[in-house]
């Protein structure tokens, strides 16, 4: 015995089509989380009040596996004498023994299942008048009411029967969906951040999302799905070169030498022009000569190139840009740079901060459609970076003015030829410090998925 005989009468199981054999040696509460939820679904989602034993009959026949719901299968109920015969007429269907197959031992895909199969079963069949009607059959009486009460009730047993076939279609194609929409997300999220990543995606996208908001599910899934072609698009639309192109600077490693351009180069200047220095007071007036005017030569050092991204999370980034969400280009391009040339990534709307790839996964799936921008912070953390050698990349489709005292640190800084920034609609050309930007040919604008393509090249070779 698996179950007090007490408590599985008192929890209205008699009417369950199932013996206590469907539990499988586990207690019944193991299993009344995933009833309740299934019963809570059923009524928040589509107004159908299932009773407690066809909550529990229609999550334990999927999850089960397909020997035991069939051998669990009372051989009669004279308490729920339809209930019984219309789940027998389902778990004997073809489509039935494909889709248990799926959600066996899957709470997830279970109470799916078993949602969709109860909404359709019971939006137009009241189960309970029709056991009465039954059972009133089966007591006799007046022939022409008892031949009058046949028809209706063989008729509607009828019609249970076809529900529960298209109960069951409807259950598999949900089934499906998911499905493939988490194979989907798994394997986007692996690309984008490893395979250690799927821990965070548990409730955006969970089974009972796909249930409560599955438009707003979906959503999610073609962000990360769209996330995951742009960025292995990016991957390969950044040259190769560019990963090892050197540009001249006074860090990385020694590559060459030349003449010297900054003070802050002395201390790569080359032994034989210190040597001038062992000459006496000629030698070292010389040497102040050549410093003054730039004629020392000093090794050349070289870094490679390495941008600092800045996508705007605003809610209207997830919005689409002809077909394409704008979020998803921006993201994918970020994330290439990271695994690609060692990018660092920061996220911002009106606050900016630096974040790993998880990070903007998870923004991936929690991006909302309120919230705006704001550049200040942008250009604040790049003046604080202060790093001549970085490419700046900003990516937005709104932004504001920048304040005039952060606009003018960030013209002082030198660092607005640096800084690029990529505009999609609706953002606008006028802003102040894109006024800037576009003085040293810093500012593009994409109205597609192509021309981003194009405006991201531009920012990184130019």
């Amino acid at each position: 015995m698996f179950i007090d005989r007490e408590v599985y009468l008192r929890s209205g199981l008699a009417k369950s089509a199932f013996k206590e054999t469907i539990y499988r040696q586990l207690p019944l509460d193991y299993y009344v989380p995933s009833l309740d939820e299934t019963s809570r679904l059923c009524r928040r989602l589509h107004k159908v009040m299932p009773k407690f034993y066809q909550s529990h009959d229609a999550f334990l026949m999927f999850y089960q596996p397909y020997d035991v719901v069939f051998q669990s299968l009372k051989k009669a109920n004279r308490a729920a004498p339809v209930w019984r015969d219309v789940v027998e007429s389902a778990i004997s269907k073809d489509e039935f023994y494909k889709l248990n197959d799926i959600t066996q031992g899957s709470t997830e895909l279970s109470v799916i299942a078993a949602v969709k199969f109860l909404k359709n079963l019971l939006a137009k069949t009241d189960f309970e008048t029709l056991h009465k009607a039954v059972q009133q059959l089966q007591q006799g009486g007046q022939q022409t009411q008892q031949s009058q009460l046949s028809q209706y009730t063989q008729s509607a047993i009828q019609e249970a029967h076809r529900r529960a076939e298209e109960a069951l279609r409807e259950a598999a194609q949900a089934v499906q969906e998911f499905g493939e929409a988490r194979e989907a997300i798994e394997g986007a999220v692996t690309s984008l951040v490893g395979a250690g990543g799927h821990g965070f995606t548990k409730d955006a996208l969970s089974a009972w999302h796909y249930l409560e908001k599955p438009d707003e599910f979906r959503r999610r899934v073609r962000l990360l799905s769209v996330a995951r072609q742009f960025f292995a698009r990016f991957l390969t639309a950044v040259p190769t070169s560019l990963v090892h192109q050197q540009v001249v600077s006074v860090y990385g490693g020694v590559n060459g030498v030349t003449k010297m351009t900054a003070e802050k180069q002395l201390s790569d200047v080359l032994p034989s022009e210190l040597a001038l220095t062992q000459l006496g007071d000629v030698g070292r007036a010389l040497l102040a000569v050549k410093v003054a005017q730039r004629q020392l030569m000093v090794y050349q050092r070289a870094a490679s190139i390495r941008p600092v991204v800045f996508v705007d999370k605003s809610g209207s980034m997830a919005e689409e840009m002809k077909g394409v969400p704008k979020i998803s280009i921006a993201a994918g391009l970020a994330l290439a740079l990271h695994k690609k040339l060692n990018a660092d990534v920061y996220l911002f709307d009106t606050e900016c901060d630096k974040v790993d790839p998880v990070k903007v996964v998870e923004t991936l799936l929690k991006i909302s459609a309120d919230g705006g921008t704001n550049v200040d912070p942008v250009l604040e953390e790049i003046v604080r970076l202060g790093k001549e050698e970085l490419t700046y990349v900003i990516v937005s489709d709104g932004i504001t003015e920048a304040s005039p005292e952060v606009l003018k640190a960030f013209e002082e800084s030198g660092l607005a030829k640096r800084t690029k920034v990529i505009l999609v609609p609706p953002s606008f050309w006028s802003y102040n410090w894109v006024e800037l930007l576009k003085q040293y040919g810093n500012a593009h604008y994409a109205y597609s998925a192509a021309e981003f393509e194009a405006a991201a090249r531009k920012a990184l070779t130019s």
